[in-house]
């Protein structure tokens, strides 16, 4: 019956579409490019990624306001909320700290919806970046993210075999909070496109 569509930019807004009427019924006020608006369970909530913020918005649907932001690390891409409606996962797009260490990869944020605050941060592996699409598996036990693994400890002499990048999905085990394997959508001589939905 309705239809929340992010419209982004440094002063973004989430249209709510009355989709039987075909028009836009309320507008809610977001962060900096928001996006990847996810519904909870219940209808009664909704969560929008703020990228450039750094954190989420939770917004209340039956008063349209705001109630609280949720801080994560580094431009939150793509979110998804388990089915029980207990934790929200955001993918964060980037690395939030030196690009000079020796483990550089970006993370999956666990968010407790009960407490409004981030359960655990879960790392990829070392090379992990551009964080694209996240989505959870409808009995809740996997979630999935596709991205980019950078082999930026290697020089650039190669292109082949995925010398400089390899394009990825990982999954997460939700009953543990862990990261269970990173499968690579490479073939040898050539790359697959830069990974992005995941169904």
């Amino acid at each position: 019956a309705r239809l929340y569509v992010t419209c982004a930019g440094p002063a973004s807004t989430v249209c709510i579409v009355d989709t039987v009427k075909r028009k836009v019924t309320d507008r809610l006020v977001a962060g900096y490019q928001a996006q990847s608006p996810v519904l909870s369970p219940d209808g009664r909530t909704l969560y929008v990624c703020n990228r450039f913020n750094n954190d989420i918005s939770v917004f209340d649907l039956a008063t349209k306001k705001e109630i609280r932001r949720i801080a994560v690390p580094r431009e939150p891409f793509s979110a998804a909320v388990t089915p029980d409606g207990k934790h929200l996962l955001a993918a964060n797009h980037l690395h939030a700290g030196r690009s000079d260490m020796d483990v550089v990869a970006a993370s999956v944020s666990v968010i407790d919806l009960a407490a409004g605050k981030v359960l655990k941060e879960l790392p990829l592996p070392n090379g992990s970046t551009l964080l694209r699409d996240l989505r959870i598996a409808p009995d809740g036990r996997y979630a999935v993210v596709a991205h980019t693994l950078a082999r930026y400890h290697l020089p650039t002499t190669q292109i082949e075999r995925g010398w400089i990048n390899s394009n990825a999905g990982s999954i997460i085990d939700l009953t543990e909070l862990k990261l269970l394997n990173t499968v690579l959508f490479d073939n040898i001589d050539s790359g697959a496109a830069i990974p992005w939905a995941v169904g």
